[in-house]
Formats: structure tokens, sequence, C-alpha cells
């Protein structure tokens, strides 16, 4: 039986013994989840080795059986399981665009409008504070810069306050260049 694995071997000593899968989890304390996974013979979803080896030692152990059987399945598994992805790991990946191809793929794309829109955002900032510094500033020649009102004809020549009579009169003269 070159087919067999560590799972098919728990298995069938179990299935002997008359056992379900509840009672080796009672016994053994190993989670019903994890020795369906170590029956099916598949190695995702278990926890480290270190702790499948001693799954299935109480496993072995709750049925009967010698575990030296399951732990070399067990380890060939283990075994092949690491040189499939050391092959993987080593083999050669070629990038496109170093092999003549031209790649454009969309993630690349979306990133290169972001950043040209963020570099013409800043561009229209720069230029919206540089024109707005420069139409602030008054003109260099002094035109412009006297808002105040034109003198008026008349002008007060003296202002002041006299008392008469206990009351306190204003009074202002006023020069008119008509009269000369």
């Amino acid at each position: 039986m070159d087919d067999e694995h560590f799972g098919s071997c728990l298995r069938r000593a179990r299935e002997d013994r008359s056992l379900t899968v509840g009672d080796v989890s009672a016994s053994t304390k190993v989670p019903r989840s994890a020795l369906e996974l170590l029956e099916a013979g598949t190695l995702q979803g278990l926890p480290a080795h270190v702790f499948v080896r001693g799954f299935i030692r109480s496993y072995a152990k709750a049925v009967g059986i010698a575990d030296a059987k399951p732990l070399g399945l067990f380890d060939r598994a283990v075994h092949s399981e690491t040189e499939a992805a050391r092959a993987l790991s080593v083999s050669p990946v070629v990038d496109p665009s170093l092999a003549g191809g031209i790649v454009e793929d969309d993630e690349a794309g979306r990133r290169r409008g972001l950043g040209l829109a963020v570099f013409v955002i800043i561009l229209v900032l720069i230029a919206t504070i540089t024109l707005s510094l420069l139409l602030r500033r008054p003109p260099q020649s002094g035109e412009g810069l006297s808002l105040a009102r034109p003198p008026a004809t008349g002008r007060v020549v003296a202002s002041g306050v006299r008392a008469a009579g206990g009351r306190a009169v204003r009074a202002a003269v006023a020069c008119s260049p008509n009269l000369g």
C-alpha cells in the first residue's frame, strides 16, 4: 500500500476497535477537528508539526497500535511537502517587463494617475498662494496709496472753548479763501 498515509493507518486501527472519532477525542484530549484532519491526511489546518507528532502518538496509544508506522508516514508526508515548497521557491521568476514585454497593470496605472493628481493639486496651490501674495503688495510707485478724501475748501483756523455766563460755548472760526 504505497498510497497509504498516516491518517488512513490511524483510521483503520480506530475502525478495527469500533471506536468513533469522539471516543478517541475524549480519551486523548485532542480536538475532534484535529483528529478529523489527521485521518484525512491533510497537513493544512493542523498546528505545528511537533504538536501533530504528539497527537499521532496519543491517537496510536488510544487505538492500541505502535506509533512508529504512523509517525514514519507523517514524517514522509512532511518531507515531501517541504521538498515541494523548496522546489517552488527556487524556480526562477521572470519579470515580463525585463523579458521585452511592456506590462501595464491596473494598479500601477491607478498609482501613476493618483501621483499626477497630487502633483497638479500642489502646483495649483503654489500658484494660488504666489498670486495672492503678489496681488496684496502695494504698487512700488506709490500710486493708489492715497485713499484719503480731498481737503475741503474751508479750513478751521481756531477752535476753542469760552466760558460765557457759566455755560461752555464752543467757537470755531472758519476762514474762507473768498473772504480776503
